[in-house]
């Protein structure tokens, strides 16, 4: 799964850009120099937030470029956090353009509004699975280092539960230190394309490989070929 690239999402922009002036252009004999104001910042806000808080999740300028805006989980995002992340990107034209320039620091290139709403903007037809259905056995947890370095796991639709439970776990990591009784949840998204992996509240924790920790009861969406440990690079995965 890509997220979408800063180039893609400039385009994107200036189709919606001028979408929103050529309503405006058609309005302005009703309302007038003042008015129209008014109706460009009511129709901006209702843009952007009712599409991307909608079925496609993408504004026609992002629909035009395959992209769609998804949350921490890699599921469209609602019209609640639509409106966050609209009113969000208010305020990087107040900075100056920092909130946008940050996205050029970001493997997920993520603006600050994205960061602020916890959303990211990922190309819809990216994923390197079927978009339908369950993600089947096409969708696997590789162990990289530990008790289960080399073993592989396939992702069913309900996910696949790792930790020390030998009866609730489908990974049971009796062995390794670090591990919780019921330390996390990764499953498939097909919609996104994304691999979701859910902290349970583990007593030690679940890492991303950069060292990111995930949220307890919090998830965190990954990309094919991602990695996250349990605990310490000891217990290390791959999703694929």
């Amino acid at each position: 799964m890509n997220y979408s690239s800063l180039g893609k999402r400039i385009l994107g922009a200036l189709i919606d850009g001028f979408a929103i002036n050529l309503l405006s252009a058609i309005a302005y004999p009703f309302f007038g120099y003042y008015g129209i104001l008014g109706v460009y910042a009511v129709a901006y806000a209702a843009y952007q937030i009712l599409l991307q808080g909608g079925s496609r999740h993408a504004t026609l300028g992002q629909m035009a470029f395959g992209m769609r805006v998804v949350n921490g989980n890699g599921s469209g995002i609602d019209y609640g956090t639509a409106a966050i992340r609209f009113f969000a990107s208010l305020l990087s034209p107040i900075l100056l353009g920092i909130g946008y320039i940050i996205a050029l620091f970001s493997d997920e290139h993520q603006t600050l509004h994205d960061r602020i709403a916890g959303t990211y903007v990922v190309d819809a037809a990216s994923s390197p699975y079927s978009s339908g259905g369950s993600s089947g056995a096409s969708c696997r947890l590789i162990g990289i280092s530990g008790e289960k370095a080399g073993m592989s796991f396939p992702i069913s639709g309900n996910g696949l539960m790792i930790g020390r439970d030998t009866v609730a776990c489908q990974v049971v990591m009796a062995k390794s230190a670090g591990v919780s009784r019921l330390h996390c949840l990764v499953s498939y998204n097909p919609a996104s394309g994304m691999f979701i992996v859910t902290d349970r509240a583990s007593r030690y924790g679940t890492f991303t490989e950069s060292g990111v920790r995930i949220t307890p009861q919090k998830s965190m969406a990954l990309r094919s070929g991602e990695r996250f440990y349990l605990g310490s690079k000891q217990n290390m995965f791959e999703v694929r």
